[in-house]
């Protein structure tokens, strides 16, 4: 029996009846679903979110032309922020290639800081990183789970 207040089966109130609790939702996210065990979403996920970290850390040391700290944060998610290579076997091959493609950006935009790259020029080559970012979150999303 269904009621309008939706309450769960089995209990009743006032005699309101009760109602079936609502069918889950087919996603209409036409992205890739990874569905991975949860340690590897939250791996992937913080390695996520220090990309993001390292360009929200260059963005503010550009208006002080401070590149010490551009280079640090763009140090921070080079290859060495990768992910644990024990979760290579869960992830397709096309998400890992633009992961570390991403890192490996990261290191090159380091390294040319460090070699005298200005702080306008290093905010220029983001834009390659950000997209690679994009690309990624266009295309896949994590799901905790077992693979299919």
């Amino acid at each position: 029996m269904r009621c309008r207040f939706l309450i769960p089966c089995g209990v009743v109130a006032l005699g309101l009846g009760c109602a079936e609790p609502p069918a889950p939702q087919a996603s209409t996210d036409g992205r890739t679903a990874l569905r991975v065990p949860a340690e590897a979403v939250d791996a992937v996920r913080a390695e996520m979110r220090t990309m993001l970290g390292s360009i929200h850390a260059m963005l503010t040391a550009m208006p002080a032309r401070d590149t010490a700290a551009m280079r640090q944060a763009a140090m921070a998610s080079g290859m060495a922020a990768a992910a644990d290579t024990a979760l290579e076997h869960l992830l397709p091959e096309e998400f890992l290639e633009l992961g570390m493609a991403t890192h490996m950006q990261f290191d090159s935009l380091a390294a040319a800081i460090g070699a005298g790259l200005g702080a306008d020029s290093a905010i220029a080559r983001l834009g390659p990183i950000t997209a690679n970012c994009v690309s990624c979150h266009s295309t896949y999303r994590l799901e905790v789970g077992r693979a299919p």
